[in-house]
């Protein structure tokens, strides 16, 4: 019989708007790698009697079942209690797991609070999966030739439990589910799907899936192959897409834009400087958010008013009267200013306005001017960005990063 898995998410917080099981998309990734399908998803909240159904019409149709949430120790954290409550199995205190989280607090400075105490019960006859970076410790159980796996929510301490504990547990499958996702910036959807239509076409077995989000395409490739065995198909359409798009595709996977930004720019030997306003330091933060942004990063200045972009960001107050704070000739003032001042390669600037309001008829919210300087290069983008503020912000920050690449690249036009 092939196994098939049933991921379960637990939260009452997950069934509202403002937050998204993420720990469902990497789960799924990862089982498909090794050749289990993940066949039904349910997100279910803190209820006693719902916890208990969700599982039990997930044993009566998976083979695997990987529940996450639900293990903290406050009084809405009811999975253990659940699942044990389901299995008729008892709850034992685990003195040695009791030992390691007061150990944890203490290594803290923290006395640990008597509600933490939960953390150390223990289905009867359950492995229990050692967190190395928080307090609640993963459960997996054996119910015949079912296998459930209870993992904490904090999606940092669920994927290494994962990866050191789950994974290994699960021999993989004759077939195994291969994907890849080739990330695009500089196109809208339609247009990136109007090039492709001609590789779309000749997919053949290989699944295949565009999304976007604000300034960013994804293509999500999907192929089952035999294990080891490589994913041709998707490396013909990889070689397909690259060879239309060219430029316009930046990464493949894990990469992100300002991870890309990083490899070119420690390949280059080069250093970069921001001065944003409409971005509001979004830009530097993603800049920062790679490991060993220090070695190329300079740093940044967010010149929201004209007196700091005069101020910190070198503009020419002549210019910024005579052209308003939104124009090219200001843009292109922020990206000189900041790279003398920082002493970078490049330097990059964002000024606009992200709405609701905007600067008269001709500079309408969402309208965006971006600046580049580098070496021999001094260039501008004017941009009309859809949206409310938030996402006009987001297209933005893509948008700027986006023009670095590009300047890296030696294509900054």
């Amino acid at each position: 019989m092939s196994r098939r898995a049933e991921l379960i998410a637990i939260g009452s917080e997950l069934l509202g708007w403002s937050r998204h099981d993420t720990n469902g998309s990497y789960l799924a990734r990862r089982l498909g790698e090794r050749g289990i399908p993940v066949c039904f998803r349910t997100i279910v909240g803190d209820d006693p009697a719902d916890l208990r159904a969700a599982f039990a019409v997930a044993l009566g149709r998976a083979e695997v079942i990987i529940a996450t949430g639900g293990l903290g120790p406050t009084v809405d954290d009811l999975t253990r209690e659940a699942v044990a409550g389901l299995l008729d199995l008892p709850l034992d205190d685990d003195a040695a797991l009791l030992r390691g989280i007061e150990e944890r607090f203490r290594r803290h400075g923290l006395t640990m609070p008597p509600s933490n105490r939960r953390q150390a019960q223990v289905p009867r006859g359950a492995e229990v999966l050692p967190n190395s970076v928080g307090t609640a410790p993963g459960l997996v159980l054996r119910q015949g030739a079912r296998l459930v796996v209870l993992l904490p929510g904090v999606p940092g301490e669920m994927e290494r439990m994962v990866e050191e504990g789950v994974l290994p547990r699960l021999e993989a499958a004759d077939e195994v589910l291969a994907t890849r996702v080739l990330k695009i910036a500089g196109l809208t959807e339609s247009e990136t799907d109007r090039r492709l239509a001609e590789v779309h076409a000749g997919a053949g077995d290989v699944e295949w899936t565009i999304l976007a989000s604000p300034g960013q395409i994804e293509i999500h490739l999907r192929e089952r192959v035999r294990a080891g065995a490589g994913p041709l198909g998707i490396d013909r359409l990889d070689r397909a897409i690259e060879a239309i798009l060219g430029e316009h595709l930046f990464g493949r996977d894990d990469e992100t834009i300002e991870s890309t930004i990083g490899r070119l720019a420690r390949a280059a030997g080069a250093t970069a400087a921001v001065a944003e306003s409409v971005t509001g330091g979004g830009v530097a933060a993603r800049l920062t958010s790679t490991p060993g942004a220090s070695r190329w990063f300079r740093g940044g200045a967010v010149a929201y008013s004209d007196d700091a972009k005069v101020a910190l960001a070198g503009v020419d107050p002549g210019i910024l009267a005579r052209d308003g704070p939104v124009s090219e000739p200001v843009a292109a003032g922020m990206a000189l200013g900041i790279r003398a001042r920082l002493g970078a390669t490049w330097g990059l600037a964002a000024t606009g306005y992200a709405g609701p309001e905007g600067g008269g008829p001709d500079r309408p919210p969402g309208t965006v001017v971006l600046g580049l300087a580098g070496p021999g290069v001094t260039t501008t983008r004017a941009l009309r960005l859809p949206g409310p503020r938030a996402i006009v912000q987001q297209r933005a920050v893509m948008a700027a990063l986006d023009l670095l690449r590009r300047g890296l690249l030696g294509r900054s036009a």
